[in-house]
Parts: structure tokens; sequence; C-alpha cells
């Protein structure tokens, strides 16, 4: 390609971008929603990677890999706590909104809120007596911040659940701002005055910071959904929780193997390496995670969509819609790869003095973010067209592939062989369910409308 076709592409993808913009359809509706995601995202990723470069700064390599190890665990046992709900939110809100069924919405909301912070609770009641149980047979460096951890279950699960049913009424800002911007913010100044009052922020300690910015961000949350709801919240409440909960379980083997896959390899580094290493290896998950963003924002208003879509049989839309946030995605994500593979050292030297070395391990894990955005939203689609038992197979046995591969690279390895692990289970996991999109669903994500009308696809 010359250099004197560079402005004719880019005059090309402007006007492509404003004939978009000047039409009404599907993916206008979700571009502009998903540049508002992107916008909190991208505020969010400057809060959250300022709070984790500090906390590490705040605590020492020692103490902050404590800290990611026992935030791990609680993350991971959050979501068996949330019994699916979160999936089965977007699609049941989505379309009770839309229907103007603010009964059921109410309900729901009611219903899996309870849900989730009693069962949370139950966790925390059988976890915390099995760590004092076995506390002779475990590092003792791990048992107070993990014992911290295992009190914040019932919160994490409650804000994963309410904010997907917001998300499902398309409301993303309040969806999203308490739980990526508020969270994290609250938990800087939280350890911020920790450190200013007593010259030290121990692991135990930030673990607690942690959970009470859950807690406080909850409670502002349901006041401004509670003011946007108004008399809405007067009318008589409808539950269905038997369709609700045969979603929700069907759902739920979908997001355990997704915090199996996203938090696992952080304990797995803390099972067979020092704390230290905990800390390098969480640095470079966190930074590489950043890759990924693009698509989780656009996939954000995109997922009630394709419930909607493929409910009306408009396959056509259903692939130009699809395409379209794919290729609008993949190449902001290519972008920050390359950033990555020319300035990975440089950034994780933020996180203080021999961070630098998880460098390998970020290129590793940002290869297998990468495939993720090129193959595109083919988890959602899946989800949201009947078809979350298959994707909940897939993320299962790539769970197990990244478990036990990882146990067995990082004796070898590392957390160079825990990033191999993990990252080629993603890679295993979008390729499969790719396939399973274009022979199923007949939707190619890296592939034009155009092209699938003309090799007779059906409309």
């Amino acid at each position: 390609m010359s250099f004197k076709s560079l402005p004719i592409r880019y005059g090309a993808a402007i006007a492509r971008l404003r004939t978009i913009l000047g039409k009404k359809d599907d993916f206008k509706t979700v571009l502009l929603g998903a540049g508002l995601a992107l916008i909190i995202r991208i505020f969010a990723s400057a809060i959250g990677y300022a709070s984790i470069i500090l906390l590490a700064r705040w605590m020492g390599p020692s103490d902050y890999g404590l800290y990611s190890f026992a935030i791990a665990w609680m993350t991971l046992l959050a979501y068996p706590a949330t019994l699916g709900l979160p999936g089965a939110a977007v699609r049941f809100v989505g379309q009770y909104a839309a229907a103007n069924d603010w009964q059921h919405v109410v309900g729901f909301m009611q219903a899996s809120s309870w849900l989730a912070f009693g069962c949370g609770a139950l966790i925390t009641t059988l976890t915390i007596p099995a760590v004092l149980y076995f506390k002779p047979y475990l590092n003792p460096d791990y048992v107070a911040p993990t014992i911290v951890a295992l009190a914040g279950i019932p919160f994490v699960a409650l804000t994963i659940v309410r904010s997907e049913a917001i998300r499902g009424l398309g409301w993303i800002v309040l969806a999203w701002g308490p739980l990526q911007l508020g969270q994290p913010l609250l938990l800087l100044i939280m350890s911020a005055t920790m450190v200013f009052c007593t010259m030290q922020l121990t692991a135990a300690a930030g673990v607690f910071a942690s959970i009470l910015a859950y807690a406080t961000n909850l409670i502002a949350q349901w006041r401004v959904l509670h003011g946007r709801l108004g008399t809405r919240l007067e009318a008589e409440r409808n539950v269905n929780l038997g369709p609700w909960l045969g979603v929700g379980l069907s759902f739920l083997w979908i997001y355990l193997a997704s915090a199996i896959l996203v938090q696992a390899d952080v304990i797995v580094v803390g099972i067979f390496l020092k704390s230290q290493d905990v800390a390098i290896y969480s640095a470079a998950a966190a930074t590489s995670r950043l890759v990924g963003f693009p698509l989780h924002a656009a996939t954000a208003l995109s997922a009630p969509k394709f419930a909607v879509l493929y409910a009306q049989h408009r396959q056509l839309d259903l692939q130009s819609l699809v395409t379209d946030v794919t290729r609008w995605t993949f190449w902001p994500s290519l972008a920050i790869a390359v950033i990555f593979v020319a300035f990975g050292t440089i950034v994780l030297r933020l996180f203080g003095p021999g961070f630098e070395q998880g460098y390998a391990t970020l290129l590793i894990l940002t290869l297998g973010q990468l495939v993720n955005a090129f193959a595109g939203p083919v988890t959602s689609l899946l989800n949201m067209t009947g078809h979350q038992i298959v994707t909940g197979r897939v993320l299962s046995m790539s769970a197990i592939f990244g478990v036990v591969f990882g146990l067995a690279f990082t004796r070898i390895w590392e957390s160079v062989g825990t990033a191999i692990a993990f990252s080629g289970a993603m890679a295993l996991w979008n390729a499969w369910l790719a396939i399973f999109v274009i022979r199923k669903l007949e939707i190619y994500p890296c592939l034009s409308p155009q092209w699938n009308r003309s090799s007779g696809s059906k409309s």
C-alpha cells in the first residue's frame, strides 16, 4: 500500500462514519451508545490504572501480590452467588422495558438483588470457616487478606447483578459508572487516607477498602435508580422466578467459566510462586485487558439488539450489526496491542521497580486478548440468541484447559507458562465459538453483509 493511498482511505473511513451517523439503523444506536460506554471505560481504565499503580507502590510488591490473590478469590466466588442472573437480566429487563412492562422490570430487579446478596452471604459463611480450618496447611501471609475478601462476596455479587439489570434498560452510565468509575476512585481515596493516617497500607486493609467502596457505590446507585424509576416503583411487582432462574442457571456456568478464565491465573501463580510474582503477573494481566475494552464497550449495547434482531428473523440486519461491531472495535484493539509491544516495559515500570519483568507475560496475554477482539462479539451473540448452553460448554472446556495446563506450565516456565496456558484457552474458546456462529447462525463476524448476501444466505 502506497502512502498516497492513505488520504483516500482516511477520507473513505470518515465518509463511512458520517453515513452511519446520518442514518437510522441499529448500528448507529449501538455506535453512539458504545461511544459513551467507551468514554466510561477510558476514564475507568485511567482511574483503575492509577489506583492499582498507587496500590502497588503503597503496599510494595509483596503485599500487593497478597492483595491481588485475595481479590481474585473474592471475584471468582462472587459469580456462583449471582446464579447466572446477570445474563438473564440483560435479556428479560430489556424485553420488559421495551414492552413498557415495569411491573416485571421492578420485580426482576428486587428478586435478583435479594437472591444474589443472600447466596453471596451463604458462600461467605461456608468459605471463611473452611479457610480457618485449613489455616495450618496454608501460607500464613494469605490467610488474613483472603478472609477479609471472602466477607465481600455478597457486595460484589449484588453489584454484578444490579449493573447488568440496569444495562438491560440501556442506562449505560448508571450501570457501569458506579462499578467501573466509582469503585476504583473510592478505593483510591480510601487507600490514600489510610496511607496518610498510618503511613502504611497492608493487603488486608486494601481489600477492606475495596469492599467498602463496593458497598458505598451500591447505595449511591440505588438512590439514582430509585429517582429514575419514580412512580413506576409503586406498581405491583410481578415476579416469575421459574423462568428467570431457568435462564439464569443456564448462564451460570458461562459466568463461572468466564470468571475462572479471568481470575484463576492469578490464583495459580499464587499457589506455586511468591507473592512478588503474583504482583508482577497481576499487573501484566490488568494491562493486557485494556486491549479488549473497545469490544466490551460495543457489546454493552449491542447484546440486547442481537436478541431483538434474531427474534424478528432479521438475518441481514443482524449480520450487518455484528460485522460493524467487529470491525469498528478490532482496529482500536490492535492499536493498543502495538503500543504494548513497543512500550510494554515502560508501562509496567509505572507499578514500581521490578515490574518490567512481566513484559513477556504481557505480550502473551495481549495476543490472547487480540484474538478475542478479532473474533468479535461471538460469545454475546450466542448468549442472546438462545445458544448459551453451547457457550457454557465451550467456556467450561476452555477453563479446564487453562487451569490444567496452567498448573502444569507454571511448574515449568513459572508465570510465563501461566500466561501461555490461559492465553491459549482464550484463543481456543473464541475460535470454537466463531466456527459455531458461522455454521449454526450463518453469521460471519469478519465478513461484510454484502458478501454474505451474495453467497446465498437466507434473509
